[in-house]
């Protein structure tokens, strides 16, 4: 499945998540403390992934939710709307201090804190956002 980078673009703009584009083939999210969201499209449509730079968490297809026969799916669209209302939220593993891994879960369906180990803290929080850009002709809220 190939992104449509420039939509996410147009989505991020308009729901106010600061994105950019790298390149032909990436847009990043910033998500806020150190968190880079990006979709990258390859040659191969199998090849595409969505992942936070630096870490080794990423997805190829929808974004999965749960398990156990509960859960939702998610677009990469979906996703990208639910980061902002808080459904979806960003969870890191810090060791001694230092983020070791950032990946997505969902507010309903998540099971990350039974595999906690000694040392180890798992942060929960909201994307950081700005306010949406307004639409030419559109009157401002006040």
């Amino acid at each position: 499945m190939r992104y449509d980078l420039p939509l996410i673009c147009e989505l991020c703009d308009e729901i106010g998540l600061p994105v950019r584009l790298l390149g032909d083939d990436c847009a990043e999210l910033d998500l806020g403390q150190g968190a880079l969201l990006q979709f990258q499209n390859a040659e191969d449509d199998k090849d595409c992934l969505a992942g936070f730079f630096g870490t080794p968490w990423h997805t190829h297809d929808n974004f999965l939710f749960g398990g156990h026969g509960y859960g939702v799916e998610l677009d990469y669209l979906d996703l990208v709307v639910a980061l902002t209302d808080g459904r979806i939220l960003i969870c890191e593993q810090r060791v001694n201090g230092q983020t070791m891994d950032r990946w997505l879960i969902h507010n309903k369906y998540n099971d990350e804190f039974k595999y906690l180990e000694v040392g180890e803290e798992i942060i929960v929080r909201r994307a950081t956002i700005r306010a949406p850009k307004e639409t030419p002709g559109t009157p401002s809220p006040g």
